[in-house]
């Protein structure tokens, strides 16, 4: 309980600005979360990479999202490798395009956690000059905004740091689900359309 009365007696003293960074920090967690979710659901990695020349023999068969790839991919008894090529290009524009809208929100939002720590920086500033302009009666005034000052810079800066190493995470895993479509082309291509 007493953790508790500490960070709220610390959000008070962070003056308004914290209600913004309060909110920021929920979009950006929540967003961030749910990228997560999206680029760990399935297997779009390529964790089941050894099955796929099974799968390209039956891709009825075929489970995942990958398996809901490869059946769009290999949709129609008359393929050819434009057909592939430009179904597998859907495909990634289509995944990749929805895993880039998130990391551009993930990181907006990063970005402007320590911009409103600083407007809350500069809030507190003004406050501690109001109050040496008081001359000795305003010493409680410069106390305060300088409480107001370091506390909103840091709580701005500990909501960005996490938030800048999960969309690290998200954009490596986009990287993979856009490498492991490339290669389920390749072997597409291969094996598909051999050369007799």
């Amino acid at each position: 309980m007493n953790v508790f009365r500490e960070a709220l007696q610390i959000f008070t003293t962070g003056g308004g600005i914290m209600y913004m960074l309060g909110g920021v920090a929920f979009i950006l967690y929540a967003s961030a979360f749910a990228a997560l979710a999206y680029v760990n659901r399935g297997n779009l990695t390529g964790k089941d990479a050894e099955e796929w020349p099974e799968w390209l023999e039956d891709p009825e068969h075929a489970k995942g999202r990958m398996g809901e790839a490869l059946r769009y991919v290999l949709h129609g008894d008359r393929l050819t490798i434009k057909t592939v090529q430009r179904r597998v290009r859907e495909v990634r524009l289509n995944l990749v395009s929805a895993i880039d809208r998130r990391l551009l929100v993930i990181n907006t939002l990063t970005a402007a956690a320590p911009l409103a720590g600083l407007l809350g920086t500069v809030m507190g500033m003004l406050a501690m000059f109001g109050g040496l302009a008081q001359g000795g009666a305003g010493m409680e005034a410069v106390a305060s905004g300088m409480q107001e000052a370091l506390i909103t810079t840091q709580t701005g800066l500990t909501i960005a740091l996490p938030g800048l190493f999960i969309a690290l995470v998200v954009k490596g895993k986009r990287d993979a689900i856009s490498g492991a479509l490339a290669r389920l082309e390749s072997l597409i291509l291969t094996t598909r359309f051999k050369k007799g």
